[in-house]
């Protein structure tokens, strides 16, 4: 089974994916699937996206998350005199690619580091290569609940005389186990995760004359999501099936939203 997922690691680490949004957990062995339907920027798609986390030890792990957009598009809606109810197919296909490894020394302090590779056809956004790097702090408030918290900061490859700003963040999370059975790994699992992200500093465009290079971008938002799972013991391993919902395109003063509910599956391997 080991070299099986090694094996789904190694595909998995050329492939595409849309960037997770989960709480922070120590390495782990883990397989995942789920459906994902999403409404972003007045688009509206569906995607089948899986996941796969390979532990060597307690201390480290590598990890990737893969997704493709089966089918989505745009209802657009114009008032005076201009086009009306207009629906806009959009090109489908691989979404962004993820790959990432966990390393903690220590039982509640690690570092986590990824890198997102630039979009496929099936994303219009965010069309760069990034790295990023996560110092990550966890804590176990009881036996049954644990909390993290990491600072983030991304850094974007420019392409095409386009820089992207720097950003950070900050992510605060929970895992609660519910009813658990510590024999067997069955039982209720609860997450949530809340991401504050800010850009540090304003785009470029290399095009343009250096007094117009700066391209205004400068935001700050946030992204949430919970979940809710329950773990059977129907199998060598514990199985579990879950919902989640995300927002991931928050504005505190503003109005501007993107919305995700996933449908999932996830194995926790030995």
């Amino acid at each position: 089974m080991i070299h099986l997922l090694v094996i789904v690691a190694l595909l998995a680490a050329s492939a595409f994916a849309t960037e997770p949004l989960r709480p922070a957990l120590p390495p782990q062995t883990t397989v995942g699937v789920g459906a994902i339907a999403e409404l972003r920027d007045d688009v509206y798609s569906g995607d089948i996206g899986w996941n796969v986390e390979i532990a060597t030890c307690d201390c480290f792990s590598l990890y990737t998350d893969l997704s493709y957009r089966l089918v989505s598009y745009e209802w657009d809606t114009m008032w005076h005199d201009q086009r009306h109810e207009a629906v806009n197919l959009q090109v489908n296909g691989m979404n962004e690619s993820f790959v990432g490894v966990k390393f903690f020394p220590m039982r509640w302090l690690g570092v986590v580091a990824n890198w997102r590779f630039q979009p496929g056809e099936g994303s219009r956004v965010e069309r760069f290569n990034r790295l990023g790097v996560e110092p990550t702090i966890l804590y176990w408030f009881s036996r049954g609940l644990l909390l993290g918290y990491s600072m983030q900061y991304y850094t974007f490859v420019e392409n095409e005389n386009f820089q992207p700003g720097d950003e950070i963040g900050l992510k605060a999370s929970f895992v609660w186990n519910l009813l658990w059975d510590y024999a067997k790994r069955t039982g209720w699992r609860i997450g949530y995760a809340f991401l504050y992200r800010w850009r540090v500093e304003e785009s470029k465009n290399f095009n343009m004359l250096k007094a117009y290079q700066k391209m205004d971008d400068a935001y700050r938002g946030f992204r949430m999501r919970g979940d809710v799972s329950y773990y059977f013991g129907w199998f060598p391993f514990p199985l579990g099936m879950g919902m989640a919902y995300e927002m991931n395109r928050g504005e505190m003063f503003g109005f501007e939203t993107g919305h995700r509910v996933e449908l999932y599956f996830k194995a926790l391997m030995p």
